[in-house]
């Protein structure tokens, strides 16, 4: 298991370097003479009860503005990304909060190019706008709720619409990718149009979804500013919140490797990272939030068990696996292995560890979950839609 999983990365990882440089250069020659455009469609983030973020993205400085349309196509509200005062201009990415008002909605985003930006003259150029989008948030309100987990697309950008389509949840209230969605990030390109760009298209222009870092996401020279990109609470990739009647934790698993290897050149600090997840989770694990669930799953890219004997996988266990133990949380899922697991309750551990599967066509996997006052049922699922295994939990 662990010999295919490296050999893989050690196949993608010369070919991926030479066009991240390539494309990089391509990229930036382009858009000096290429139209002011959209570079990826609107993508939603972090929903909760009163709110929802939409970014946007362009290739050139702009000033932007997400407008809300009612049913017969008039304008019903302007907003603006607002801070100190200032309206964001002059920049290629923009995040506009939307008070959802516990109802799906219609928007747009439009925007102004920005030719020139100076202290008392600002010139504009072409102004464009998107198509309009109509939402589909998880407004369940205690019915049932129903998540789809995709892992380790590592850059085949067909999967996020192939796994989408073969999902038969009747909704997908949210869709979290559980990791090691690109090689690495060298720059904000790959970002944008080896993720946001076939996520946003595939379903996140009207789909909230959440990006649970894996430990490709957490290598290259972008890697840093892989946050602006998205909208965490707290700040955090760790998190936790409740949809219905189900309480979903997400760890930030962090690298595979010691902190000491050569390759992180003295740079990195995941055993102090896990140590603080661990701490914070044996918190939420005992919170009221927690407590009002019938249900709880764990979702993490690396698993701490059923897996390899590297540095990371062993210090995973050693924070994470005796709180799940102790507090039942009803199943960990994991992805990272590139094989699939679905591994039932024993001895060792008394929940589900449930691993999705390969980036490679013929063995990708995804799971879903679906949940209600009474119960929880998680589906793993080939490529394909076919039913690997299954429990249901009352």
């Amino acid at each position: 298991m662990i010999f295919n999983r490296k050999k893989f990365i050690k196949s993608i990882g010369a070919l991926s370097l030479l066009t991240t440089v390539n494309s990089t250069k391509a990229f930036s020659q382009v858009a000096k003479s290429e139209e002011f455009n959209f570079t990826s469609l609107p993508y939603l983030q972090n929903f909760t009860t009163d709110y929802i973020t939409i970014f946007s993205t362009f290739n050139k400085p702009c000033f932007a503005c997400l407008e809300l349309i009612d049913q017969k196509g008039n304008i019903q509200e302007t907003i603006y990304q607002t801070n100190d005062g200032m309206r964001n201009a002059n920049s290629d990415l923009f995040k506009f909060k939307v008070s959802h008002k516990d109802q799906n909605f219609k928007y747009r985003v439009v925007a102004k190019e920005i030719l020139k930006f100076q202290a008392y003259k600002i010139e504009y150029g072409k102004t464009i706008q998107s198509d309009i989008f109509e939402t589909k948030l998880p407004l369940a309100k205690g019915k049932t709720i129903e998540l789809l987990i995709l892992n380790d697309i590592h850059e085949y950008q067909p999967s996020y619409s192939d796994l989408y389509k073969a999902s038969t949840l009747a909704r997908k209230d949210l869709v979290i990718l559980n990791g090691d969605c690109l090689h690495h990030v060298d720059t904000k390109e790959d970002i944008i149009h080896k993720l946001n760009k076939p996520v946003a298209t595939a379903f996140g222009a009207t789909t909230p979804f959440i990006l649970n870092r894996g430990n490709h996401e957490t290598r290259g020279p972008f890697a840093r500013d892989f946050k602006a990109y998205f909208e965490y609470p707290m700040d955090k990739f760790y998190q936790a919140f409740t949809m219905g009647s189900l309480y979903v934790i997400l760890l930030d698993s962090g690298e595979d490797k010691p902190d000491n290897h050569e390759v992180y050149g003295g740079t990195t600090d995941y055993d102090g990272y896990r140590s603080e997840q661990k701490e914070w989770l044996s918190k939420m694990l005992l919170s009221e939030e927690r407590k009002k669930a019938k249900h709880t799953v764990i979702i993490t890219h690396i698993p701490w068990i059923h897996s390899d004997d590297w540095h990371g996988t062993k210090h995973n266990y050693a924070s994470f696996h005796e709180l799940a133990n102790k507090h039942k949380v009803d199943a960990v899922i994991s992805g990272h292995t590139h094989k699939y697991g679905f591994h039932v309750p024993n001895k060792e551990h008394n929940y589900y560890v449930i691993i999705g599967g390969s980036p490679k066509v013929g063995e990708r996997t995804f799971v879903e979950i679906t949940a209600d006052k009474t119960s929880i049922t998680l589906n793993l699922k080939n490529e394909d839609g076919r039913l690997i295994n299954s429990f249901t939990k009352n």
